[in-house]
């Protein structure tokens, strides 16, 4: 177990650590006018160095990327219902991303805040229903093949 808590915080992290990479990147094609924006210029003027701004909101993305690697955990509790398990993961995961993204970006308008929190709310959702028939689909069949064994059992006794 602890062997893979470890794995699940080095994954995690370094997951964040890329995805961090991918979207300055694409905020800097975006709005970067041939620069490259490595950090919120709201986020610098914050913390009021450059360097030490950059390093922190890599942290930031990492402790995300560490966050929903380590409540990927919640899945694996076979005595907690699926809803349980998701509300859970939502309820965590929203709280550390949300706190994070808004200390880095510091969205300037409710405006903002409410778009940041509709696409996260969305995309988990679509996650979620994804999820939700994938695993109906894999019940149905375990039942299917627990009804079959068991018609094969009533034939041979």
């Amino acid at each position: 177990m602890l062997k893979d808590i470890l794995q699940r915080i080095t994954v995690g992290g370094i997951i964040g650590l890329i995805i961090c990479q991918i979207v300055l990147v694409f905020i800097s094609l975006g709005v970067g006018e041939g620069k490259f924006i490595a950090v919120s210029p709201n986020f610098e003027k914050l913390i009021q160095h450059e360097v030490l701004a950059f390093i922190l909101q890599n942290l930031g993305f990492a402790l995300i990327g560490i966050t929903f690697a380590l409540c990927g955990l919640f899945f694996e509790i076979a005595r907690w219902s699926m809803a349980r398990q998701y509300v859970t993961h939502f309820s965590i995961t929203s709280i550390v991303l949300v706190s994070i993204v808004f200390t880095i970006w510091t969205p300037e308008t409710i405006w903002n805040v409410l778009i940041l929190l509709f696409n996260f709310s969305l995309t988990y959702f679509i996650t979620w229903t994804v999820q939700y028939k994938v695993s109906k689909r894999d019940i149905d069949q375990i039942n299917a093949l627990i009804q079959n064994h068991r018609k094969g059992m009533d034939l041979n006794d």
